[in-house]
C-alpha cells in the first residue's frame, strides 16, 4: 500500500490511499493547460453522471457473471454456503477538504487487522484465518478531533472486543463487538472511560472530554465469507452486487420515523431548523463523541451482516459530502464503469486507469462538480476483477 498528499485543485487538503493495482500522477503542462484540462474534466465528469442516470432510469440493471479473474475452483462452490473469496483485490480512498474550510472528515485503512492483533486466529467473521480487513469514513462536526481519534482508535479496540468473544457464533460476536467497540470509543472521547494516548502531532490538543465535538462511522469489515457493516450517523455503505446497488447501512436522520420515536422517548426534541436537527442542532440523530447532546444522539451503531456471494463486485463507504449529490445507483454505475476500464476507453484524457484509487477519485470529483459542500471522503473496495470494457462496452463492465 503506497499512501500519498497533494495539494488538489478542490482544496487545500486532499488525502488518496491506493492499495493493490495503481498508476502513476499525471504532470501538468502549465498553468492554462492545466486549467483546460480541468475544465474538460468537469465537462466531462458531468456527462458522466448523467449518462449512469439515463441508464438507471431506462434500464433495468443487468445480472452479470462473476470477473474472469476467478477461479474455476471459486465459481464451482459459488451456490453453497460457507464459500471464500479474497477479502478484497485492491482499495482506494480520497478525502477531499472540498468546499469548507476546516477538514473534519477522516478515514480508516487496516489490512488483516484481527491477525496483527492476534484475535483472528479462529472463528473469525470472515473464515477463520485473521485475513478480515477494516474500512472505514468517519465525517467529524465541530471539529477534526472525535475523527481523529476513531481513525486511531476503532479498528484497535474492534480487535480486541473481537478476540474476548471467541466462542460466540460469528454472526453475534462481530454485532456484539461492533457495538462494545463504538461505545468504549464513545466514552474515550467523551471522558467516560480511560482516554487514549495523547497525540503525538505538534499542536494536537489532548485535552478531554471532546463535549462539543463528535463524529459519524461507518464501518465495513470485509472477510471472506460475509462483510460486515456497522454505522452510526449519516455516512453510508453501498454494495455493488451483480449490477445492482445494494445500501448496507441506513442513514441516521432525525426526521426517520424510529429515530424520532426514541429521541423524544428519551426527552429531547427534534426541531426543523435549517433542515431536521436533533434540539435544533445536530442534523443525525446517531454519532460518537457529542456529549452534551446525550442521551438524545445515541453512539449504537447498526449492523449489517451479509454473506458473500459470486456476484459481490465493489463496496463504497463515503461521507454525505458524496451522498447528498450522488444517489446510490449513479455512484454504483459511476465506479463500475471505472472498475471496468469504460470510463478510461470513452474519456483517457481525464480518467487515468481503472484502480479503486481511480473510482475513488472519480466518484469525489463527481461530488464537487455537482455542488457538494462538504467534506467528501470515499473509500472503494474492488471485491472481484470486472471483465474489462471498450466504448461499447459488454460484460460485467458495461452500463
Amino acid at each position: 500500500m503506497r499512501e500519498t498528499s497533494a495539494t488538489r485543485g478542490e482544496g487545500p487538503v486532499c488525502k488518496a490511499v491506493a492499495g493493490g493495482d495503481g498508476d502513476g500522477d499525471g504532470k501538468g503542462a502549465g498553468a492554462v493547460a492545466a486549467s483546460a484540462r480541468r475544465r474538460r474534466r468537469r465537462l466531462e465528469l458531468r456527462r458522466l453522471g448523467r449518462t449512469a442516470e439515463a441508464a438507471e432510469e431506462g434500464v433495468s440493471a443487468k445480472r452479470v457473471r462473476s470477473g474472469s479473474d476467478r477461479s474455476s475452483s471459486d465459481s464451482s462452490v459459488e451456490a453453497h454456503h460457507g464459500a471464500r473469496w479474497p477479502a478484497c483485490l485492491s482499495h482506494g480512498a480520497v478525502s477531499v477538504i472540498g468546499r469548507r474550510r476546516e477538514m473534519e472528515d477522516a478515514f480508516s485503512v487496516a489490512l488483516s487487522f484481527l491477525a496483527s492483533a492476534g484475535a483472528g486466529a479462529k472463528g473469525g467473521g470472515g473464515g477463520s484465518d485473521g485475513e478480515e480487513d477494516f474500512f472505514a469514513v468517519y465525517d467529524g462536526h465541530g471539529g477534526a478531533r472525535v475523527a481523529e481519534a476513531c481513525r486511531e482508535r476503532l479498528h484497535v479496540v474492534l480487535a480486541e472486543e473481537v478476540g474476548l468473544r471467541r466462542g460466540v457464533g460469528s454472526y453475534a460476536r462481530w454485532k456484539e463487538a461492533l457495538v462494545a467497540s463504538f461505545a468504549r470509543v464513545d466514552g474515550e472521547v467523551t471522558g467516560g472511560l480511560a482516554p487514549p494516548p495523547k497525540q503525538a502531532a505538534a499542536g494536537a490538543d489532548p485535552d478531554l472530554p471532546y463535549h462539543t465535538v463528535g463524529s459519524t462511522a461507518v464501518v465495513a469489515v470485509v472477510g471472506q465469507r460475509r462483510i460486515v457493516v456497522a454505522n452510526c450517523g449519516d455516512s453510508r455503505a453501498v454494495l455493488s452486487r451483480g449490477g445492482v446497488a445494494v445500501p448496507l447501512s441506513t442513514d441516521h436522520k432525525p426526521d426517520r420515523p424510529d429515530e424520532l420515536q426514541r429521541v423524544e422517548a428519551a426527552g429531547g426534541r427534534v426541531i426543523n431548523w435549517n433542515g431536521y436537527r436533533v434540539l435544533g442542532v445536530l442534523a443525525t440523530s446517531r454519532s460518537i463523541g457529542d456529549y452534551y447532546l446525550k442521551p438524545y444522539v445515541s453512539a449504537e451503531p447498526e449492523v449489517t451482516v451479509v454473506d458473500r456471494t459470486d456476484q459481490d463486485e465493489f463496496l463504497i463507504l463515503a461521507s454525505d459530502g458524496l451522498w447528498d449529490v450522488v444517489s446510490n445507483e449513479v455512484a454504483c454505475k459511476i465506479a463500475r464503469n471505472c472498475l471496468s476500464g469504460r470510463a478510461a476507453s470513452k474519456f483517457p484524457e481525464s480518467v487515468a486507469g481503472r484502480t479503486a484509487a481511480d473510482a475513488a477519485a472519480l466518484l469525489t470529483e463527481l461530488a464537487m462538480s455537482r455542488g457538494s459542500k462538504d467534506n467528501i471522503s470515499v473509500v472503494v473496495v474492488e471485491l472481484q476483477r470486472l471483465k474489462r470494457s471498450g466504448g461499447g462496452g459488454g460484460g460485467a463492465g458495461a452500463a
